[in-house]
């Protein structure tokens, strides 16, 4: 497939996008993600809640501290008179993942939102990278009898535990395609382990989860490119910004690089 063919496709689902800029959405899902940030380090383990929202259109899956910190952006763009001050936006711990992950079941592709610093990004994946082989193997998680599949995708060899109690084609992060909804995920190191934790049924209207400021429309490729490009050189970077550097926080930022050296995606 050409970058030319790709760019394309992704300014036309661009434009779909736009023209439909609030989702009615009925079901929403608690996931609760622990995962590990250093590949050496075994025992220290973070952990993040992540919502994922569905109707039988789409679905939207992202942070729980990004989702409310979006809340409270949306509300102020659509009403600047709203009161808004920097201790709303502040009283929201920040999240360590920025991507909004939107499906289509009835597409053969995602849309992915992320951002590398203050940049935003808009990229396209298709799902057919997900190959689910499903074994007999169930077990009752939550509450739910579920049963096992497994796939490999970005560099891990992922277990899921999905359940036809809940027949939705769904699951956290970029995971769908299984015959019920994805209730644990876990990769063969256990360096991230989705869990759901809660769900309700909503009635909720989630406004267009693409950015509110300008962004970039790309390839996962180029994408992650820039990402390792930035991590390399962050202190430029931040020193272009206009961010003041001292010496100790530079110090600071580099050791929190070392710490963060496992992301979810290794390729």
């Amino acid at each position: 497939m050409s970058k030319k063919f790709i760019l394309s496709t992704l300014l036309l689902i661009s434009i779909g996008i736009n023209a439909q800029t609030k989702y009615s959405l009925n079901h929403k899902f608690t996931y609760l993600l622990t995962y590990q940030p250093d590949s050496t380090i075994t025992y220290n383990k973070q952990s993040e809640k992540m919502f994922l929202f569905t109707n039988e259109n789409v679905s939207i899956f992202q942070s729980k501290n990004g989702y409310l910190k979006d809340s409270i952006l949306f509300a102020y763009k659509n009403d600047p008179n709203h009161e808004i001050t920097l201790s709303d936006i502040s009283s929201i711990p920040k999240t360590k993942f920025n991507f909004k992950i939107f499906k289509e079941p009835s597409e053969n592709s995602i849309i992915v939102y992320d951002k590398i610093f203050t940049d935003n990004f808009k990229y396209l994946e298709l799902k057919a990278n997900l190959i689910w082989e499903i074994s007999s193997d169930t077990q009752i998680i939550n509450g739910l009898k579920c049963q096992k599949a497994t796939t490999s995708f970005s560099g891990r060899n992922y277990v899921a535990w999905f359940s036809n109690e809940i027949p939705i084609s769904d699951g956290p992060y970029k995971f769908s395609g299984l015959p019920g909804l994805i209730i644990k995920i876990s990769d063969s190191k256990k360096h991230y382990v989705f869990e759901l934790i809660a769900k309700s049924k909503i009635n909720q209207t989630y406004s267009d989860p693409e950015p509110t400021k300008n962004f970039f429309i790309t390839t996962k490729a180029v994408f992650f490119n820039k990402l390792e490009d930035y991590k390399k050189n962050i202190i430029e970077r931040m020193a272009q910004s206009g961010v003041y550097i001292d010496d100790k926080y530079k110090a600071d930022v580099k050791r929190k690089l070392r710490k963060r050296n496992n992301p979810i995606e290794l390729e």
